[in-house]
């Protein structure tokens, strides 16, 4: 056979392979988005947990204490930062696995179509998709921790600051309100983003691929 021809097989046959060949990868795209997702939960934890370990273990005598509150200041924020940019990638691995998900399921409609016998096997059906946004999921559970504790770095660094500038005496209400600012944004981001997941009915056209993460 020629270098680049089709192979010799009925089309039928071709299509078949074909869309075996896809649902095979759009199910491995739903996997590796879970798994991504778990990775970017740990990698924020364990950066949390070193620098804090690394700022207790930090010995301050001899050093200029407005010199570490500025050091302080700057790792916290740096975390906070980081706890936003956690947040956002766990919100669009969720939208990538639903996406994933709503392909397998417009294969499986298909095929359910052509023999409606087939219904007896699948018990996930496009009926069953949870929603993008669920207060009982591990996604979400993951993305509320992150941002407790982000929050937490975002109330450091008005603590840090006073500190530096020699006030002793610190605004409870100002320490407080940071964090459950920063929380509050940050839930409202993770519902608006998955709400608006952009997930395209079965049969049209969704308006970006899970390929592309």
């Amino acid at each position: 056979m020629p270098n680049g021809a089709l192979p010799d097989k009925p089309p039928g046959e071709l299509a078949r392979a074909i869309i075996g060949a896809e649902y095979a990868y759009v199910a491995q795209t739903a996997f590796q988005a879970n798994e991504d997702r778990a990775r970017a939960w740990q990698y924020f934890f364990v950066t949390f947990a070193t620098l804090i370990a690394a700022l207790l273990s930090t010995q301050i005598e001899g050093i200029d204490r407005r010199q570490l509150y500025l050091t302080f200041v700057v790792i916290f924020a740096l975390l906070a930062g980081l706890g936003l940019i956690t947040i956002l990638q766990l919100v669009r691995l969720r939208q990538a696995w639903l996406e994933s998900v709503q392909a397998m399921n417009q294969i499986k409609a298909r095929l359910m179509a052509d023999d409606p016998a087939l219904a007896a096997y699948f018990r996930w059906t496009t009926a069953t998709v949870p929603p993008a946004f669920k207060l009982r999921s591990f996604g979400f559970l993951q993305a509320v921790s992150v941002a407790l504790l982000s929050g937490l770095a975002v109330g450091a660094p008005p603590v840090a600051a006073q500190l530096r500038a020699g006030r002793r005496l610190v605004s409870v209400v100002m320490v407080a309100r940071a964090p459950f600012s920063w929380v509050s944004l940050m839930l409202a981001c993770i519902s608006f983003s998955a709400s608006n997941a952009g997930l395209s009915p079965i049969g049209s056209p969704a308006p970006s691929t899970t390929r592309k993460r």
